[in-house]
């Protein structure tokens, strides 16, 4: 029997995490089919309106999200050089590899599922350090995990099968030590090449669980570097 898991966070003010640098996401109300609540003026909300709209706004690298090739490469592809179908993954595998605090996933930890790499063209790393996400957000954000060179090399130059790396942490490699060079990104995120990977994933449910399916789901804004997707996986057991 099949039932289907939510692999990304929602996007709210609660259960979302950007980087300090870029800002927090903003949802506020643009209409209310209310009375304006006492003290509050008519400044930002239509109040007494016919619908409930709201206003939105946020950095593209929020919450769960993708980083396309253009996100270090000014020549390199946007959402607008992507189909459908690159965002549908039929041989997934997750992959269970435990990192602390600063810790790489290397090319030693990737080697005893070189079969399975050879079979897949979806790439899931669970670490168990989105742990932290909630209850020590500082540490998810400054002493995260990441990717090796070695490791990120190992993906692209041995598995072209691969069109896709995931992982539950808020960036494929530690954000405050890759800065302002990027290696990492820059292996996975070659120019000419619709290659992207997925940050911020909420990958814990699935631990266990048979992939069949992933499906990624982005905010189809055509010349981005970077958009919050939903990831959606079908799962056995």
């Amino acid at each position: 029997m099949t039932h289907y898991l939510l692999l990304s966070y929602p996007l709210s003010k609660e259960t979302t995490h950007v980087p300090r640098s870029l800002g927090p996401i903003r949802i506020w109300p643009r209409s209310r089919m209310i009375k304006p609540p006492q003290g509050i003026g008519e400044v930002y909300t239509r109040w007494n309106s016919y619908n409930n709209t709201s206003i939105i706004e946020l950095t593209s690298h929020t919450g769960t999200h993708i980083d396309l090739p253009f996100h270090i490469d000014p020549q390199g592809y946007t959402l607008s050089r992507y189909t459908i179908e690159d965002f549908i993954f039929q041989r997934p595998i997750l992959i269970n590899i435990p990192k602390n605090d600063y810790e790489e996933i290397t090319r030693k930890d990737l080697e005893p599922y070189r079969d399975q790499l050879g079979r897949a063209d979806l790439l899931l790393i669970y670490t168990g350090f989105s742990r932290y996400r909630f209850t020590d957000p500082a540490r998810y954000e400054e002493k995260s995990p990441g990717f090796s060179v070695d490791g990120a090399r190992f993906i692209v130059e041995e598995f072209p099968n691969i069109r896709a790396v995931g992982v539950d942490l808020l960036g494929i490699e530690n954000i405050g030590k890759a800065r302002p060079e990027f290696p990492v990104h820059k292996v996975f995120l070659r120019r000419g090449k619709k290659f992207f990977h997925i940050e911020d994933m909420n990958l814990e449910p699935a631990v266990g669980k048979k992939l069949l399916k992933v499906i990624v789901a982005p905010l189809w804004i055509p010349n981005i570097d970077g958009v919050p997707v939903t990831v959606i996986a079908e799962v056995e057991g």
